[in-house]
């Protein structure tokens, strides 16, 4: 998918985490739970989904805080996915993880350190009153 100095670059990144990760954690969110009408979802019907992420965050904090690396994986296909951990239609895969301690946790985030990614201007992206 990529070309020239982008698949160099990314041929070195370290994409074997789900192989060498000590654990592999799917996290899902189940969309039948609690039933047709749920507090909290009764006119925003993916803030289970939302919830979940937050959930996610939460792991990755607590991991780092203990020196354990996370790696949130994107190169498969759901539909693989589903099969392999026998997902059933309403839950729904939301993060696909690696875990495990590491030799160095970097101080930016590790795509930004190998220079695949920049950060962003905070200020470009938060905005008063409305967008813009």
């Amino acid at each position: 998918m990529f070309e020239g100095e982008r698949r160099a670059l990314y041929s070195r990144l370290k994409l074997q985490g789900i192989c060498d990760a000590p654990l592999n954690l799917c996290i899902t969110c189940d969309r039948d739970r609690g039933g047709h009408v749920v507090l909290g979802r009764t006119h925003d019907h993916d803030t289970d989904l939302y919830s979940t992420v937050c959930a996610v965050q939460n792991l990755w904090l607590a991991a780092r805080a203990e020196g354990v690396g996370v790696g949130w994986v994107s190169i498969f296909h759901e539909t693989d996915l589903r099969r392999i951990l026998a997902l059933p239609d309403h839950v729904v895969p939301v993060a696909y993880l690696c875990l495990g301690y590491v030799r160095e946790l970097y101080d930016a985030p590790e795509l930004e350190s190998h220079g695949w990614a920049r950060k962003f201007a905070l200020n470009n992206m938060v905005f008063t009153d409305r967008w813009g």
